[in-house]
């Protein structure tokens, strides 16, 4: 299955009882890199998963069955739109799924007027800090972020992750769009 097969739209009520086997999923790449403990940790909780639902700010991809092989959950924090969750299953990793879902959400943050989109991630593993650069986002200094972001990273290092290895990342909105830098990944793949 292609990308080309893969549709994004946001995610509908009925979508939320599948998406912690794609989280699954996803997370089993952590396996290769030993951080076994998220591949075997817990999915998003199913009652923030329908908030975003509801409030609009979580997206699938399907295939063309319209089942879900991805999906991305985003939320307002500190002022930005922020990234909480992305995740494409690992049948359907490599084909530019996560792109797309990254670009419905920055489309959806320009279209609210947020100034960035923000996430926290591992700035080592590529399928993170690099993923994220490679579509224009950069790392930035924890103190330009706000108190949300400092204590999503506080509550990553009390789940276990390294403190040394995670990062915060932005993708400005106010600046001329990077959409080119979306579909140029795509292609180098």
């Amino acid at each position: 299955m292609s990308a080309s097969t893969v549709s994004v739209r946001l995610a509908r009520p009925d979508d939320l009882e599948k998406l912690g086997a794609v989280e699954r999923s996803a997370a089993s790449v952590f396996r290769s890199v030993g951080l076994a403990w998220l591949a075997d940790g817990g999915t998003m909780d199913p009652a923030v998963l329908e908030t975003l639902c509801h409030g609009r700010t979580l997206w699938v991809a399907v295939d063309e069955r319209d089942e879900p092989v991805g999906f991305l959950a985003a939320h307002e924090l500190d002022g930005q739109f922020y990234i909480a969750e992305l995740s494409v299953a690992g049948s359907h990793q490599r084909r530019g799924i996560g792109a797309r879902l990254v670009e419905a959400a920055i489309e959806h943050g320009r279209r609210l007027g947020f100034a960035a989109i923000t996430l926290t991630t591992y700035r080592d593993l590529a399928w993170n800090g690099p993923f994220y650069a490679r579509l224009g986002f950069d790392e930035i200094d924890p103190g330009e972020a706000g108190p949300g972001h400092h204590a999503k990273l506080r509550d990553e290092a009390e789940a276990g992750h390294d403190p040394a290895r995670r990062c915060i990342m932005a993708l400005r909105l106010d600046q001329p769009a990077r959409s080119s830098r979306i579909a140029e990944s795509r292609s180098n793949r």
